[in-house]
């Protein structure tokens, strides 16, 4: 279903021929997600591995690395851990606080809806936790920079926004698609 509906995209035909298999990785929880989210905004894949790696070793626990640190142990770090601009450490200690406190759904996760309400967090974020933590395969991450750089490479078609409405339900199999486009 999904290689028939991209597929028939003359701008995406060569990427599904290429990728066939391709899928949105994800994570264990919502807030996981969120927080790679938040700390990705506006910054290369390579440097946010680079910002979660020390946010990791700052909230280690005897010397160790527990997995990736959950929100209460980020809320305990000091600043100066936050290798990132002000606003967007703001950010993120408001959604570790929004998540260690909020009462979780009947799936033990956060609400993405209410993600939107904390400061910072806009439609790009919203739509990564989505796709990456939820699973939702017509997800689409708004002005996503690496999309629009990989969509210009396949072709002159400069409304990125408008032609992805046609691609669902499978947007977020298209943004894995162009993504990868990207590593090649």
């Amino acid at each position: 279903a999904i290689s028939a509906v991209l597929g028939k995209d003359k701008n995406l035909k060569q990427l599904v021929a290429q990728y066939p298999v391709i899928r949105s990785p994800g994570s264990w929880t919502l807030e996981e997600t969120a927080i790679r989210a938040v700390v990705g905004q506006q910054i290369s894949t390579k440097a946010a591995r680079s910002v979660l790696a020390r946010l990791a070793r700052a909230a280690e626990v005897d010397g160790k690395t527990h997995g990736f640190p959950e929100p209460p142990a980020l809320l305990r770090l000091e600043d100066a851990s936050y290798a990132m601009p002000g606003r967007r450490r703001e950010t993120l200690q408001a959604l570790c606080r929004h998540c260690a406190s909020v009462e979780k759904g009947s799936n033990g996760q956060v609400d993405i809806e209410d993600l939107a309400n904390i400061k910072g967090i806009g439609p790009w974020t919203t739509a990564m936790v989505a796709m990456r933590g939820a699973g939702d395969p017509d997800s689409w991450p708004p002005k996503d920079l690496g999309l629009v750089t990989a969509f210009e490479k396949l072709t002159a078609n400069t409304d990125l926004e408008s032609l992805s409405r046609s691609w669902g339900p499978w947007r977020s199999y298209a943004a894995n698609l162009l993504w990868r486009s990207l590593a090649t």
